[in-house]
């Protein structure tokens, strides 16, 4: 029944999504009970629990940051602030991407997230700006040559690695596209984590980038105006009424794709981390998962 409701072509799904009976306060219930299984797999990979690891010194604190993501949504939900609900799970679905991708490729890709950090924290103590001939800078700038100079060689080597060669900066941690991420998630993670994901990204990603930056197409996306011609109301009350349950479909249906995100993560943990802890904490989400296709159907 999950497989049948979740792994359909996005089309397909988009269709089951207009038939199933979709409602706030229940993906508000189910997004709850997801997140206490969240944070029980934080802390289930913990230091405390499992020893220190190079990979949960990278994962933890972004898993840890997500959790409290997470209750922010609900709490956004509950007062149905739902704009801000609805860009939150960008970051949200971001964070769940690259931690999957890092479990995915291992020392690789927990390699050159510590690099990123590394140098990209030195830079910044040079940061400056310049607009109109107004000029803010930070007052390390003035004595870069020093810095170069007594800079360690892991420092020379970070910094090697995220220039260009034509000198500039780059201004992301991995090459990969996040399209190529969840491609190298999938054929490590299986079908039905890649399934999950794709869902994910394909509801959100894309239009709520619009709705985040505040362009008049993300206005129109939210609003509801993309998808009604404006003169077919009647009158304000009938826009008004129109309008306000766009934005609340719109809502539910995100908090339902980070509901399934949290589930797909989880399952990335489990299979990572091979402990019964984190096979019990999947377990238990992939039966609130059929739990929650049954109240919906």
């Amino acid at each position: 029944m999950l497989y049948s409701l979740f792994m359909h072509s996005a089309q397909a799904y988009i269709q089951t999504l207009a038939t199933i009976k979709m409602k706030k306060e229940i993906e508000i219930k189910h997004l709850k009970e997801q997140a206490e299984l969240f944070k029980e797999m934080i802390h289930a990979i913990s230091a405390s629990e499992i020893g220190f690891s190079e990979l949960t010194s990278v994962i933890g604190p972004i898993l840890t940051l997500n959790e409290e993501t997470i209750r922010s949504v609900i709490l956004l939900a509950e007062n149905n602030h739902n704009r801000d609900l609805i860009i939150l799970s960008r970051p949200f679905l971001e964070s769940v991407i690259n931690v999957g991708f890092i479990c995915a490729e291992e020392d690789k890709a927990v390699i050159s997230s510590k690099k990123y950090a590394y140098q990209k924290g030195y830079r910044d103590l040079f940061r400056g700006i310049e607009l109109n001939n107004f000029k803010i800078k930070s007052g390390f700038s003035d004595y870069i040559d020093e810095f170069e100079k007594a800079a360690p060689k892991a420092m020379k080597e970070a910094l090697s690695d995220f220039t260009t060669k034509k000198g500039r900066e780059v201004m992301s941690w991995t090459p990969e596209t996040t399209k190529k991420k969840l491609e190298t998630i999938g054929m490590k993670y299986g079908e039905y984590v890649n399934g999950l994901l794709s869902f994910a990204f394909f509801s959100i990603y894309r239009d709520v980038s619009e709705i985040i930056h505040n362009s008049y197409y993300g206005v129109r996306i939210y609003l509801g105006m993309q998808q009604k011609d404006m003169s077919s109301f009647k009158n304000a009350e009938e826009a008004a009424k129109y309008f306000g349950d766009h934005q609340e479909k719109l809502a539910t249906l995100i908090i339902q794709q980070i509901n399934i995100s949290i589930n797909a993560i989880l399952n990335i943990i489990s299979q990572k981390f091979l402990i019964e802890s984190t096979k019990l904490i999947f377990e238990k989400s992939n039966q609130k998962l059929l739990d929650y296709t049954d109240e919906i159907k």
